[in-house]
């Protein structure tokens, strides 16, 4: 697997753990009774979040 190609994949790993991390968020949220604006936004701020810390724990460990 060449250099590339690796980070390409750890870069798709951290934004589908985004996803799901931010999607689950905004769920949490709607159920509390959030409305629809809150939920975006919690939701985005999760991603961004964990997805910044999926990449720094990557860089930390020298994998990226």
């Amino acid at each position: 697997m060449t250099d590339i190609s690796r980070r390409a994949l750890l870069i798709l790993i951290a934004a589908l753990v985004g996803t799901i991390v931010g999607e689950t968020t905004g769920i949490l949220v709607a159920i509390d009774g959030g409305s629809i604006s809150q939920c975006f936004m919690a939701g985005g701020g999760a991603f961004a979040g964990s997805v910044a810390l999926l990449l720094g724990v990557f860089h930390a460990l020298k994998v990226l």
